[in-house]
């Protein structure tokens, strides 16, 4: 079995690779050319736009890689069933699901080369090439964003901007609660730094307590705050979920958790991540399984009609179910997970009715 799991491999990562990189090249083209319109703007230029549509495509190829790897697999597995060296195989004693385990080595090392990518590779390099494209197009200050983050540590809620310096923000905003969640005091200061010790310097601090008698004020030019927040936390607050690593997206699903703070957006990213991972498995054995089919005489052009078919219907369900899935509160490992399960099961029921 070890030799017909590698020739069964090298069919499907050949075609793999082909068909990845044609939808690579053509998404790429499709970004650079949505970048046209921006070109001339401060120093975003032609080659700016390149290294922009470059950047972007690690998170294309994890967009596409289960369409890639179910075309990949049809054809070569087609190939194969076309020559009779399917035939031949099950002729020589391996039967269907024996050669699914043989696929699905493979498919396995391709799932997992997939979440490499969605979780660590394309995520960082996503959010560089927007921190890149604004720089290239409005200077330094563009990095300075003018959007404020909203976050919680406890009973202490803070609103504030990011400076240059990932240390440094501006227009700080700090609200104090009391039980039962009354509003006890609002803050305002210029900026704020974080220090060595964990400590939050404010500056030209200016705070109101409501009181039973009234309201106390106090100003002070620094004032020393300390929180379990810091920058690194922060910096996830101003950046969308699609741009966070793996580790980032848990990290903030716990502190949104433990804030009791709604996480199912963020939630629905990560598990929708992982469960397009894994699909690229069932991907490889269905496309086993139609060879086994009508498919086994069909042509190259009825073998991509029906993977463009099987991929698009994924990818809408994935995204339906995602978006749907926020919209009507369901249960986020579920929204993540179903269209995978669902997939498995076609699968399963593919293969077994294959003779």
């Amino acid at each position: 079995m070890i030799i017909i799991r590698r020739y069964l491999a090298g069919a499907i990562l050949g075609t793999t690779a082909l068909v990845l990189g044609v939808l690579l090249v053509l998404g790429g083209f499709v970004e650079f050319i949505g970048q046209l319109d921006d070109v001339g703007t401060g120093g975003f230029g032609i080659l700016q736009a390149l290294a922009f549509a470059l950047m972007q495509l690690p998170d294309l190829a994890f967009t596409v890689l289960p369409m890639a790897v179910l075309l990949g697999s049809l054809l070569g597995l087609g190939a194969l069933a076309g020559g009779s060296e399917i035939i031949a195989l099950r002729a020589a004693g391996a039967s269907p699901v024996a050669l699914a385990r043989a696929v699905l080595a493979t498919g396995a090392g391709l799932a997992l080369l997939t979440l490499v990518i969605g979780l660590y590779v394309a995520p960082p390099l996503e959010r560089y090439a927007r921190q890149y494209r604004t720089f290239a197009m409005q200077g330094p200050s563009g990095l300075a964003s003018a959007e404020s983050a909203w976050v919680r540590d406890g009973d202490v809620i803070m609103n504030l901007s990011q400076l240059g310096d990932p240390t440094r923000f501006g227009g700080v905003y700090l609200f104090r609660l009391a039980p039962p969640g009354r509003l006890a005091s609002v803050a305002r200061a210029d900026s704020a730094t974080f220090g060595a010790g964990k400590e939050w310097t404010l500056n030209n601090f200016a705070e109101s307590r409501f009181e039973d008698g009234g309201v106390a004020v106090r100003r002070e030019r620094r004032f020393a705050e300390v929180t379990g927040l810091n920058p690194d936390l922060l910096s996830l607050t101003v950046v969308r979920a699609e741009a966070l690593d793996g580790f980032a997206l848990w990290r903030y699903i716990r502190y949104l958790r433990s804030n009791e703070l709604d996480s199912r957006h963020f939630e629905v990213e990560l598990w929708s991540r992982i469960a397009s991972s894994v699909a690229v498995v069932p991907m490889c054995v269905l496309a086993l399984a139609f060879c086994f089919g009508a498919l086994r005489r069909a042509g190259t052009g009825a073998r991509m009609v029906i993977g463009v078919v099987t991929g698009l219907g994924y990818f809408l369900a994935s995204r339906g179910m995602a978006d749907g899935g926020e919209l009507y509160r369901f249960d986020p490992l579920l929204v993540g997970w179903l269209p995978t399960l669902l997939l498995a099961i076609v699968t399963a029921v593919a293969l077994l009715r294959a003779r």
